[in-house]
């Protein structure tokens, strides 16, 4: 009596195979991955070498030491990655799928069954991975970091206006305030035994006695890197009245002078590029919802929505460098990397050149906030459809 052979059964396991990686897929992830992230670490390279020079000024002027460098360097690297990652992973793709078409290695697979939108899966896994960053990156981290680079820039400076003060002299000038000051901590820069005469209220001055004194910076949610406050400790403020002989005396324990900064007022309002997603959102519902300045809120709404789109732009791009990379490194050619790199800085060069130009058109109102900003991505999803076109087997 014949008996069939039991066959296998299908259990999950089995299924769960088909959505792991192949050999295949790890090999093009690791060939993309090796330029893509040294394109990163090349770009950040030449961008702090750029800063070198201000952050050597910091350093040895200013005397930032430790965390605070670090904090600046730190907030300098998040505000330049959400253009930096797009550019890399081009430059990762175009050099992989480059390598692989000049080693033959393409046509190997093709004869294996492969077709060039098989060997495009890891190149979307990853653009999603590099979507998900940027988009993180470009609506609320970098902007936060922009916001934390102006604080401690601000921080920085003002210790810089403490050393413009001289111990034991008046100090004439000082933010048009007079101030003497008997000594000075050369660590700290705190002042000891401080007198002020502040005239900038021409018919109420003031005389300001204090055994302490400091500079420190002073935020909010509207003003960052624009104004500096001195505290003063343990003193007293001497008044007359010009119309009046009444004399008045108070004592305090802390009382705090505002500093006028050189362009305090022009900082005052944050800028669309400095505010996070919910920033602009919150700012969109108070232009609408204000009957006033008809005209100038619009023009204002135009600019939050066109930053906002063109952040979205940016993040989603690497999908479209992904399939565009692709296209372009199949062509066979012998300085594979030279030219993929050449090829994706002209590329990048035309996206971002679109882009500038189609946002500042966003902002006069000239095209709609969301075509201005998509416009570019519209034009090289035409361009990754062409190039994947004529590299499909």
């Amino acid at each position: 009596m014949r008996t069939e052979a039991a066959r296998p059964s299908r259990t999950p396991a089995f299924h769960l195979r088909s959505f792991l990686p192949s050999r295949i897929d790890l090999y093009v992830l690791t060939e993309i991955l090796g330029p893509f992230l040294g394109g990163v670490l090349f770009f950040v390279f030449v961008f702090l070498l750029f800063q070198a020079l201000r952050l050597a000024e910091f350093l040895i002027t200013h005397k930032a030491f430790g965390l605070i460098l670090i904090d600046l360097i730190g907030s300098m690297i998040l505000t330049f990655l959400p253009s930096t990652l797009p550019i890399a992973f081009l430059i990762g793709v175009m050099v992989g799928f480059g390598r692989l078409s000049a080693d033959s290695e393409l046509v190997a697979m093709k004869a294996g069954g492969l077709s060039i939108f098989r060997l495009s899966q890891p190149v979307i896994f990853l653009a999603l991975i590099v979507t998900a960053l940027s988009l993180a990156l470009g609506l609320d981290w970098a902007p936060r970091a922009d916001r934390r680079q102006a604080e401690i820039l601000a921080r920085i400076a003002n210790r810089k206006i403490v050393k413009t003060l001289q111990p034991g002299m008046f100090n004439a000038d000082f933010f048009n305030l007079l101030i003497f000051a008997e000594e000075k901590d050369p660590k700290t820069d705190r002042l000891r035994n401080v007198f002020i005469y502040d005239e900038r209220d021409e018919n109420n001055p003031l005389i300001i006695v204090a055994q302490e004194g400091e500079v420190i910076s002073a935020y909010s949610s509207t003003e960052y890197g624009a104004a500096a406050v001195m505290r003063l400790f343990r003193g007293n403020i001497h008044r007359t009245g010009s119309k009046s002989e009444q004399y008045q005396k108070i004592d305090f324990g802390e009382y705090r002078v505002y500093l006028d900064m050189p362009g305090s007022n022009d900082g005052a309002r944050v800028k669309p590029r400095n505010m996070t997603l919910d920033m602009i959102r919150d700012r969109l519902v108070v232009l609408k919802e204000s009957p006033k300045k008809k005209k100038r809120h619009d023009r204002q709404g135009r600019a939050l929505l066109t930053e906002l789109w063109r952040r979205l732009a940016v993040g989603f791009s690497p999908f479209i460098f992904g399939f565009l990379g692709v296209g372009f490194g199949t062509l066979r050619t012998r300085a594979v990397r030279a030219s993929a790199a050449l090829i994706s800085f002209g590329l990048v060069l035309l996206y971002y050149f679109m882009l500038i130009a189609c946002q500042d058109l966003g902002n006069r109102g000239t095209l709609p906030p969301v075509l201005a900003a998509n416009l570019p991505n519209l034009f090289f999803v035409f361009m990754a459809w062409r190039s994947m076109k004529s590299a499909a087997w």
